[in-house]
């Protein structure tokens, strides 16, 4: 029977970023089990913003780490980080927002990202194409930017592949078995025994693997919908920078030849199924439409050239968990930010697991314990996920 000093559960970013980082440090006896394919479900069907500009301690920082290490294993691989920077303004459309904002900056630049304030007069010189008589200010990072998904799946599948981790596809896990020292993992592709367990699942797994040890994972998975126009109109330039309209749940960042508008909506229910290609809300994409057409007029009448939903996974306070519940089996989830996080949450589980500690981030935001008492803080900058 194979055994492994650490057996991860989930081949998506989390988990394979996490397999990468324990391989880095030292760590050889690593095994992935992904049900389906390396990078297949969530993490291959998101828009990949990278955004630093979050709305805790925890938010930014994993936002800043996992922006240079996108770019630091594109440099120790020989291939292209698939990281695109073009700058980010996360827009203001009420008092509340204006005045929550202007606080952030402080904290922002307290962990070591560049942002500002800018107000309407001088953000309307910096971005004509935009009618900035609909806000009342916006935050920007100029370092912030994306990654094409399909290329940073490739580049950690290859990264863990090369550092000697056994990766098994098509590997569903179907029952975990506490031993008197570790686990024993019964799988579609045989038995393995594990010293450690770590549930990275995603959106379609965390809470089920959870339940297989008897640990509630509060992680749920709500549809997320991406459009994509082949086409860039000549008052955008290119390369123009991403837009974050808070209120509204929707972002705007360039895509190939055009651009990309990615949209969640506020009435969104928990979605119980294990698909990741949900059914598209035209409906809703016609209602929300107006408003981004308001915002920037030159996306009138574009012609779409692909439009999909991805399952996003979220927590009830849009942070993390990095957390060993019980001993020897961990859990890591996202909170919503799978793509934006995932090198920096892969790097702090493998702090966990080598060092028995978590460094740089509070333990309020990244623990699981804290979903037992009432809420303390919230990542106050992202998308509009259901309330339960």
């Amino acid at each position: 029977m194979p055994s492994y000093d650490v057996l991860i559960i989930g081949g998506g970013n989390l988990g394979l970023w996490t397999a990468y980082f324990l391989a880095k440090r030292g760590l050889h006896r690593i095994a992935v089990c992904e049900r389906y394919w390396a990078g297949f479900g969530a993490t291959t069907r998101s828009a990949g913003i990278v955004r630093q500009q979050g709305g805790s301690e925890t938010a930014v920082k994993l936002g800043k780490w996992s922006r240079e290490l996108y770019q630091e294993l594109g440099r120790e691989l020989g291939l292209g980080s698939g990281f695109v920077e073009v700058g980010y303004y996360v827009l203001a459309s009420t008092p509340e927002e204006r005045a929550a904002f202007q606080e952030l900056v402080t904290l922002r630049q307290r962990c070591g990202v560049e942002n500002t304030w800018l107000e309407p007069s001088e953000l309307a010189q910096r971005l004509p194409f935009v009618d900035w008589s609909r806000y009342l200010g916006a935050t920007y990072t100029p370092n912030d930017g994306f990654v094409y998904p399909h290329i940073v799946a490739r580049n950690i599948t290859h990264a863990v592949l090369r550092a000697g981790v056994a990766l098994f596809e098509e590997c569903e896990v179907q029952e975990i078995e506490p031993l008197a020292s570790g686990y024993r993992v019964r799988t579609t592709r045989g038995t393995f025994e594990a010293e450690r367990v770590v549930d990275a699942a995603g959106p379609r797994g965390a809470r089920r693997i959870g339940e297989l040890v008897g640990i509630d994972v509060p992680v749920s998975a709500a549809r997320h919908q991406i459009v994509s126009f082949p086409t860039r109109p000549a008052d955008l330039p290119a390369n123009f920078p991403m837009l974050f309209v808070l209120a509204k749940g929707y972002y705007l960042r360039p895509d190939e030849h055009g651009l990309l508008l990615g949209m969640s909506n506020p009435a969104e229910q928990p979605d119980p199924t294990d698909r990741f290609l949900l059914e598209f809300d035209w409906d809703y994409f016609e209602r929300l439409k107006p408003d981004w057409e308001a915002t920037i007029p030159a996306l009138r009448g574009l012609p779409i050239g692909r439009a999909w939903t991805g399952s996003i996974d979220y927590t009830p306070d849009h942070l993390p968990i990095i957390d060993e519940p019980r001993f020897g089996f961990y859990v890591l989830a996202a909170g919503g930010h799978g793509m934006m996080w995932g090198p920096a949450l892969g790097m702090k589980m493998a702090e966990l697991i080598l060092d028995e500690r978590v460094s740089d981030l509070p333990d309020e935001e990244i623990r699981l314990s804290r979903f037992q008492e009432p809420g303390k803080v919230r990542d106050a900058i992202a998308l509009p996920f259901p309330t339960r």
